[in-house]
């Protein structure tokens, strides 16, 4: 049975590798090179191949073989689907599969550093594009174009942004998008936020309601899910972070001619909000999941369905008149910030034996269709045609609601804002230049203008040093 190293505490995550030494911090540079010579994983060759014979079952014998996933998709949904496709993979290959769901006392990206250092990388890691983009940066990604081609063939091409390609190769395969949005009461007024304009007056008729603390819960603090929100406002609006000069070169935009314009509209709006928010000075992802059930808000905004699955778990009598919405721009749909996920395998790992795991189980229907749900949302053109939520959600979801949901997968990856992708965009995007000039907006008091000349700086200074001398 495939070890489940978030379960079975009591096996070490070096069970069959010696890791040389942690390392510490999240940089990635540096890593290039650190990769080569051996097959690392357990592989029988110098570049990672696990080709092996083919047994009378039809699938390939890897026999001895350990095929290590580092994910932190440690939901109980995922886990189940993770397990009881690695135990059929293992019954028939031969295989043994190695589950890390989560790093104590590490973050993801650190577990990942420590085994790439240590010579012996995962097999697959799902992440974002935007961390995909950054290590294949480093030269530490193994490309998987036939597994593309396969996959697509099958289920058809999703949007191109969904895709990291570079000379030709694709170096990520597509998983799911994570879907931003509004959830709101209906019950709480009867207006729709769906643009700007409308967005202020729905908060000004929640505001006098009884039934709710606050109309809304949204954040002005700088953590990673209020950067989050202030992305979302920001694409609604067109504006983006950076873009590529005449030389090709990627470029901080924040400050630059219109985009400028378009991020100080942002911040005037998100002023306009601001009287009608609970205390989000120093909120993350969970405040803003627990907003609604708890009856602190009548509306907030986050990736995924949480704020409403958790009124129905709790069996919240207003369940039923909770709403999803695209977050709008001023005078309605606009561009749509997202998360893409995708799984990506390393150079030294055993790839194709991972591509074969993903090809035969987690790109197959019966699998894809327990992972896919109100909370992930479908890329592939085949799965949305196919896979029926009316059929997986409770009455209290409508149609509108999962045409709200539907409506925002092809949405624009940070990393996507320019084309080729940014490699360096992790290096803007943690300096948080959205919700930081909110913050500075908000709580400072500081003039729209001189919080983007401020924040554009920053997210200068951090590019430049990305970039080396």
């Amino acid at each position: 049975m495939a070890s489940n190293e978030c379960r079975d505490s009591e096996r070490s995550v070096t069970r069959r590798r010696n890791v040389l030494r942690a390392v510490g911090g999240s940089a990635v540079a540096g890593l290039a090179g650190c990769i080569g010579g051996g097959g690392g994983s357990g592989s029988t060759s110098t570049d990672g191949s696990t080709t092996g014979s083919v047994q009378e079952n039809g699938w390939p014998d890897y026999s001895g073989r350990e095929m290590r996933v580092v994910t932190d998709e440690c939901s109980d949904v995922f886990k189940r689907v993770w397990e009881d496709a690695f135990a059929e993979f293992e019954n028939q290959t031969g295989a043994s599969v190695t589950l890390e769901c989560g790093a104590e006392g590490q973050s993801i990206q650190e577990r990942i550093i420590q085994l790439i250092q240590s010579g012996n990388p995962p097999e697959l890691f799902p992440t974002s594009v935007t961390q995909s983009t950054q290590l294949q940066n480093q030269g530490t990604l193994a490309p998987m174009t036939d597994l593309v081609e396969t996959v697509t063939d099958r289920l058809g091409m999703p949007h191109e942004r969904s895709f990291l390609e570079r000379d030709g190769e694709h170096y990520t395969i597509p998983f799911f998008a994570i879907p931003y949005l509004q959830w709101y009461r209906e019950d709480i007024a009867e207006s729709t936020p769906d643009s700007w304009e409308n967005m202020v007056s729905w908060m000004e008729e929640a505001s006098n309601s009884d039934e709710v603390t606050d109309a809304t819960l949204l954040p002005w603090s700088t953590h990673y899910c209020s950067e989050l929100v202030a992305q979302c406002f920001l694409r609604s609006n067109g504006a983006n972070m950076a873009t590529r000069n005449d030389d090709g070169e990627v470029v901080v935009s924040i400050d630059q001619g219109e985009n400028r314009e378009r991020w100080i509209e942002m911040l005037e709006f998100r002023k306009q909000l601001q009287p009608y928010t609970g205390p989000g000075s120093d909120i993350g992802c969970e405040e803003r999941i627990n907003a609604l059930h708890t009856e602190s808000a009548a509306h907030t905004t986050y990736g995924g369905a949480r704020p409403k699955i958790q009124s129905i778990e709790r069996d919240r009598d207003f369940h039923q008149d909770i709403r999803a919405e695209p977050i709008p721009g001023p005078d309605g749909p606009g561009e749509f910030f997202g998360v893409i996920k995708s799984i990506c395998s390393f150079e030294g790992s055993n790839t194709d034996m991972a591509k074969t795991f993903l090809d035969r189980f987690i790109f197959q229907p019966e699998y894809y269709e327990r992972y896919i749900n109100i909370q992930n949302a479908p890329l592939y053109p085949k799965q949305k045609e196919e896979i029926d939520m009316r059929e997986k959600l409770p009455d209290s979801y409508t149609d509108e609601d999962i045409a709200a949901w539907k409506s925002v997968t092809d949405a624009i990856p940070p990393a996507h804002e320019t084309s080729p992708p940014n490699p360096y965009v992790d290096s803007i995007f943690t300096t948080r230049p959205g919700s930081t000039a909110i913050s500075l907006v908000i709580s400072e008091d500081m003039a729209p203008g001189e919080a983007v000349d401020q924040v554009a700086e920053s997210a200068r200074e951090s590019l430049n040093q990305a970039k080396g001398p």
